[in-house]
């Protein structure tokens, strides 16, 4: 099962208030899907300090971007939902098990881009990591 045309149009809509510009959809694993979404690190990070991003990084930092990937299977059904240090689908499974459904299914692709949307915005309102919780 292929991605859904206009599903990608509904992510944009629903990330684009977070700074996310559409990156590729690519072929993936096993017959499955990404599609990938790239923010600027500089402006994201000023935008959300205190997520521990810049800091997950290290001498590295920055990156060429930010990247919110998302892995569908051969079926089309989702597998992952990965934005830096963060698995959007787990955050779910942990704060709102009713997200976690929504994410987990393509049965309604657009009520799908909108909890991906949701599911990011839950991770973005965390309290901030205090700095002495990475290792150096």
């Amino acid at each position: 099962m292929e991605i859904p045309e206009d599903y990608p149009d509904s992510l944009i809509d629903e990330l684009a208030p977070y700074g996310f510009e559409f990156g590729a959809i690519t072929p993936g694993e096993d017959g499955g899907t990404n599609v990938v979404f790239d923010a600027d690190p500089e402006s994201f990070v000023r935008a959300h300090p205190g997520l521990g991003i810049e800091e997950s990084y290290g001498n590295d930092w920055p990156p060429a971007s930010l990247q919110l990937w998302l892995r569908f299977d051969q079926h089309g059904d989702p597998i992952a939902a990965d934005f830096e240090v963060f698995d959007l689908l787990a955050e779910a499974a942990s704060i709102d098990p009713q997200l976690h459904a929504r994410l987990s299914t393509m049965d309604d692709p657009a009520d799908h881009a909108v909890a991906v949307g949701e599911a990011l915005g839950q991770v973005l309102e965390q309290e901030p990591v205090p700095a002495d919780d990475y290792l150096e």
